[in-house]
């Protein structure tokens, strides 16, 4: 990949809304004439591209998930070597690490002016260049939509609210409306929960209004969590949210094998047995030598 194509991927890496990572491998044949050495590009809050790396992937993360976890993920899969950088953007903030043999080692400090570039494109704002990309508080109904909003409900709980697809026709005259629910654990982004309520709907101006008074009722009629508070949150993480409820449903749903299905096995493995054409199963004692 050509400097001028790196240097756009790594500008798009640093402005992507939601989590992200990247991976940057050292060019080969510059061991002895590097550029920049890496601690000087460090402390300058520059790019490890300018100390001889190539960016040589990017692409999204599921939120919530701790760095560690992930680049062991990476070590694991092989999509990693000793002499790597992975830098994470979790929650528009970044840390870098340099994977070892045995560990790896925070960069602290890496990209930092990088990253206030980016912002700078994005925001347009210099009170708000402080390490997080476009963390000015949006306004409730930019964060809420006419037919859905989602809360983050005492500080560990998500929960997706929106008009049934029954009642999305609903009046200023109507006195109820229902209401879909979905619960979601922030730390495993499990799905605990959800259903249905119909709730009154007396405020019809900012759709903020609406769904607060939604999520107020939905959890002290159908939860523990009446009393905690509620902070609207982006609807950009709910994909992520859905998504990883979508696996563990597949993953707690998917077949398995029945007891008929273990005892063809075994006639089969005994059968390629007594022909010589398979080796030893596991479906019996072994014959005594």
């Amino acid at each position: 990949m050509d400097q001028e194509t790196a240097r756009k991927r790594e500008a798009g890496f640093l402005s992507y809304p939601g989590d992200a990572a990247a991976v940057y491998r050292f060019r080969a044949g510059e061991t002895v004439d590097r550029p920049e050495p890496l601690e000087r590009v460090r402390l300058s809050g520059g790019s490890p591209m300018e100390s001889g790396f190539d960016l040589i992937a990017t692409g999204p993360i599921m939120g919530g998930v701790d760095a560690l976890d992930i680049l062991n993920e990476y070590r694991a899969n092989g999509f990693t070597k000793p002499g790597d950088i992975v830098v994470f953007k979790q929650a528009g903030t970044l840390s870098c690490w340099s994977v070892d043999l045995l560990a790896y080692n925070r960069l602290r400090g890496l990209l930092e002016n990088c990253l206030k570039t980016a912002e700078l494109g994005m925001e347009q704002n210099y009170n708000q260049i402080d390490g997080i990309i476009n963390n000015t508080a949006p306004r409730p109904d930019e964060l809420a939509s006419e037919d859905e909003a989602l809360f983050l409900v005492g500080g560990t709980t998500y929960l997706h609210v929106q008009t049934s697809e029954d009642d999305r026709d609903y009046t200023r005259e109507d006195c109820y409306t229902t209401y879909d629910y979905t619960l979601y654990d922030k730390k495993t982004l499990r799905q605990l929960d959800g259903g249905r309520m119909e709730v009154a709907a007396d405020i019809r101006d900012a759709p903020e209004q609406v769904y607060r008074l939604a999520a107020q009722n939905i959890l002290e009629c159908r939860t523990v969590l009446g009393a905690s508070p509620l902070e609207l949150v982006s609807l950009d993480i709910l994909e992520a949210l859905q998504d990883a409820a979508m696996r563990e449903m597949e993953e707690r749903t998917a077949p398995k094998p029945s007891l008929r299905d273990n005892l063809k096995q075994c006639q089969r493995e005994a059968a390629d047995r007594s022909q010589g054409g398979g080796p030893p199963g596991s479906c019996g004692p072994e014959k005594e030598r």
